[in-house]
């Protein structure tokens, strides 16, 4: 599938405008689309279809046989979601209040399966993996314990393993074997490492938030930009979350891990409420504006996909916490209880100044796609990045970041 930059907009089949919704579906069943006998499912086909002819950039497959694959790798990834969330998958989130730590595909003592190992094993509370060479790529992402589960992680990482599990689903071992391949390594957790995205990423495409959301998309959902100043140990700094479709009144529903077939409405209450509590006595003016959409991606299926040879692995991180004096000394400007903040400097600044090296940078949990924050966590301290550009490395020495720093201690 292809986003076409052209003047052509809709739903587009071997160069051909699909316009009418029946037509389709009737086209659908016929190339072996089944039709399903359960009403949600046929709704769910049919307003993928709509939304898909609805789009203001052409959404163009070569054939009715690529449009059914994405069809059923929509539908794979929707089921995936309710699943982790209705209990059938045993997913949720870790929490160290409750000294739940995070694991997968194991209940034994060390937290992993023999197909996944910890991209940080000396870190109790780093919840990122990387695929081992054990077995085969569909074996590894199997939905079954000893494989995935339980899964105790964090929304990123669900929701990277909703699009796996979409596809093994969807199309079938043999394929996602087949395309795994090609993709290499998989990983839970970081949208990318270094200059390697994870695989996950590559089956969802940039789209306008202007144009109706398909069911399966991808959206993040952030809460008010301040987050993390007030609560950098929050999991609620946004959702990655899914378009679940919509209701029998047409309300539309979405659904991360965490939370079920939420309507907008009811999805941002969670989040203002969610600020609320770990941001006391900061206060959200404007939820309708400060807690919003703001990144989307079409689940897609590339014909070809380019990945770096290797990925950087963050390094073992030790590092020093400087005092506020020097902190203030070297442009950080403070806002009283223990949290200073720079609004310009570089990656490499800050590592230098915690003397650290740049690989030790780790994605903050529940960071979006596009343009996740990372963090250093040293002596008590906890060092929040923000990347004025989504796209740059957030290993790279002259990234530009903003910088919050917290719980310093005095000399």
């Amino acid at each position: 599938m292809a986003l076409d930059r052209s003047s052509h907009s809709g739903l587009q089949v071997g160069g051909d405008t699909w316009k009418d919704v029946d037509t389709a579906l009737d086209t659908l069943e016929r190339n072996g689309l089944e039709r399903s006998a359960d009403t949600r499912q046929a709704g769910l086909v049919r307003e993928i279809v709509e939304a898909m002819q609805a789009s203001s950039k052409a959404i163009s497959f070569d054939d009715v046989r690529d449009l059914i694959e994405n069809i059923r790798f929509r539908l794979a990834s929707i089921h995936a979601m309710s699943d982790l969330n209705i209990g059938r998958y045993d997913c949720d989130y870790f929490d160290p209040n409750t000294g739940l730590e995070p694991r997968i595909g194991t209940t034994d003592p060390s937290r992993r399966s023999e197909y996944w190992a910890f991209l940080h094993p000396h870190d109790v509370w780093d919840a990122e993996w990387v695929q081992t060479s054990v077995g085969q790529p569909s074996d590894a992402i199997a939905p079954r314990a000893g494989a995935i589960f339980p899964f105790r992680g964090e929304c990123a990482g669900a929701f990277q393993l909703t699009v796996y599990w979409g596809l093994l689903n969807g199309l079938g071992a043999a394929r996602f074997d087949e395309m795994a391949s090609v993709f290499g390594t998989m990983y839970v957790g970081p949208w990318r490492l270094g200059n390697r995205p994870n695989p996950a990423t590559l089956f969802m495409q940039p789209a306008s938030l202007e144009d109706p959301p398909i069911p399966g998309d991808y959206l993040y959902f952030k809460n008010k930009d301040d987050y993390l100043r007030w609560a950098p140990d929050g999991f609620w700094t946004g959702l990655n979350s899914m378009y679940m479709g919509k209701d029998m009144l047409g309300t539309r529903h979405y659904a991360g891990m965490g939370a079920s077939w939420l309507s907008e409405t009811n999805l941002r209450m969670s989040l203002v409420n969610a600020y609320y509590h770990d941001c006391y006595p900061h206060t959200i003016a404007h939820p309708n504006v400060e807690v919003r959409f703001t990144e989307r991606r079409l689940l897609t299926i590339p014909k070809e996909y380019e990945m770096p040879d290797h990925a950087q692995r963050s390094g073992a991180q030790a590092g020093k916490a400087p005092s506020i004096r020097t902190l203030e000394e070297s442009g950080y400007v403070s806002l009283g209880g223990g949290i200073l903040e720079h609004a310009t400097t570089t990656v490499g600044e800050v590592a230098d100044l915690f003397e650290v090296d740049p690989g030790d940078l780790r994605q903050v949990v529940s960071a979006e796609i596009g343009n996740a924050p990372t963090r250093l966590d040293i002596e008590g301290t906890v060092v929040v990045l923000h990347y004025a550009d989504p796209e740059v490395s957030r290993q790279d020495p002259a990234a530009s970041v903003a910088v919050h720093v917290h719980k310093i201690d005095e000399d």
